[in-house]
């Protein structure tokens, strides 16, 4: 005999709880006639969407009715031998840029490759299941149809205030109301899951081998994320379906602030297992959830919290889980044991590369160095050359000086010598042949001339 686990709960994040505003978060399970349905809403915090939590909520109890209704009119399996999955229909050509020029793919950054994939695989899908995909189409259209009246007749009941008007600023209503949106439908012979906006949709089989029913969206990422307040809402939602018989063994859907909490992947899944085996000793799900959940969302990143689950599990196969859980924990040790080892390896690595950058740079820098160093080298030795040079050039001009000098000195006394020698001459010529006043006549001109 099956027995089936569904739960859900929300909780508001430990920031939300510090700053007054309310749990902007909001889950539904549901379980009766063989139909179990899982909702996890998430409003948007900002000031835009300051209704956020009531179009959480409202997004959540309409998606609730609407699936109830899809199931009881849809049949036995609405998709007979399908098993399909398709993201959400690209906004843009990815090959061509904002300005209208074609861009290849190997010219492109990694999130315009990115984007460019999951274009292509929309494109690939599209023409698959077709009729399958109409349907989900309508029924993705019927609930968004229905969030906007529900939010139109809240907002007529509840008229904006002037400062809630001021926040808006001419957006249209629905961005007061602002929330993403997953859920999921499984019945006795087939289910079907869609999203729009952050949060993950996981499942996993009886050996605990974990994949996600839905496909990512580029346009979710960091602090961004596709919402039903957006213009264009129905071409964001990503879907899959099943009807060939695959059922599986735990579905769990959760809003951004348990993945922002957790943060890997395999966190969440050990966390996720810790639930499978809460259900295996038939505890109480949700109050073990509204105990650890605020503690989580305080050691976490703080924001709200949502999960909705369900959990299939036959008495008979409780033993054959424990044996998986305790392979899947052990496979989960190795591997956490692997990842630790491998970030030692690649924080060394990134060491021995930081320092070789780091070595490569002060090698061109010494060469530089050594460069200018040569090149003060030479100047120097040829200024020394140009300075010995010099010095030998004063030493022979001062030398020139002073054998001038000398010779000078010579040639002075050699002068004055000869003129001494002429006076005496002249004076006794002088006497010998003219009368005394000729005489003295030539003596005073002789001494004029000198």
């Amino acid at each position: 005999m099956e027995c089936i686990n569904v739960f859900n709960k929300s909780i508001r994040g430990a920031s939300h709880l510090a700053n007054g505003k309310p749990c902007q978060d909001y889950s539904i399970s549901f379980n009766e006639n063989g139909v179990q349905i899982l909702v996890v809403c998430d409003g948007h915090g900002g000031e835009t969407y300051f209704r956020s939590d009531i179009g959480a909520k409202l997004a959540a109890e309409v998606t609730l009715d609407i699936l109830k209704g899809f199931s009881n009119s849809m049949g036995s399996n609405p998709f007979s031998e399908c098993s399909f999955s398709i993201t959400a229909k690209p906004r843009k050509n990815p090959f061509v840029d904002s300005e209208g020029n074609r861009l290849r793919y190997e010219d492109m950054n990694e999130s315009q490759k990115g984007y460019a994939k999951q274009a292509q695989a929309y494109t690939e899908a599209s023409s698959k299941c077709v009729k399958e995909q109409k349907l989900m189409n309508e029924l993705l259209r019927q609930i968004y149809n229905q969030w906007k009246n529900e939010i139109s007749i809240h907002c007529d009941s509840h008229p904006f205030s002037s400062s809630e008007l001021s926040k808006l600023n001419g957006k249209n209503i629905e961005k007061a109301y602002g929330c993403t949106l997953l859920a999921y439908l499984q019945t006795e012979s087939y289910w079907l899951s869609f999203q729009i906006g952050d949060g993950k949709i996981l499942f996993c089989n009886k050996n605990l081998s974990w994949s996600s029913p839905i496909q990512e969206d580029c346009n979710c990422f960091l602090n961004y994320t596709t919402s039903l307040c957006d213009n264009y809402a129905i071409d964001e939602f990503r879907y899959a379906f099943c009807g060939n018989g695959f059922l599986p063994f735990s579905v769990f859907l959760c809003s951004d602030g348990l993945e922002g909490s957790l943060r890997t992947e395999a966190n969440i899944q050990d966390f996720y297992e810790q639930i499978i085996e809460l259900c295996a000793d038939e505890e109480d799900v949700n109050a073990e959830l509204a105990d650890y959940l605020p503690k989580l969302s305080e050691m976490g990143n703080k924001d709200d919290i949502s999960i909705s689950g369900a959990v299939y599990m036959k008495k008979s196969n409780i033993d054959g889980f424990s044996k998986s859980l305790d392979i899947q924990r052990k496979k989960r040790a190795i591997q956490n044991e692997k990842i630790s080892k491998k970030n030692e390896l690649d924080k060394i690595s990134t060491k021995i590369e930081t320092l070789e950058v780091k070595l490569s740079k002060y090698i061109e820098t010494r060469s530089s160095l050594k460069s200018a160093i040569d090149n003060f080298r030479r100047s120097i030795q040829s200024k020394e050359k140009e300075f010995t040079d010099n010095e030998d050039i004063i030493s022979s001009i001062q030398k020139d000086i002073r054998e001038l000098q000398e010779e000078l000195k010579r040639k002075e006394k050699d002068f004055n010598e000869w003129v001494f020698t002429v006076k005496n001459e002249i004076a006794s010529l002088e006497e010998e042949n003219i009368d005394d006043e000729q005489s003295e006549d030539s003596i005073m001109s002789f001494f004029k001339f000198w």
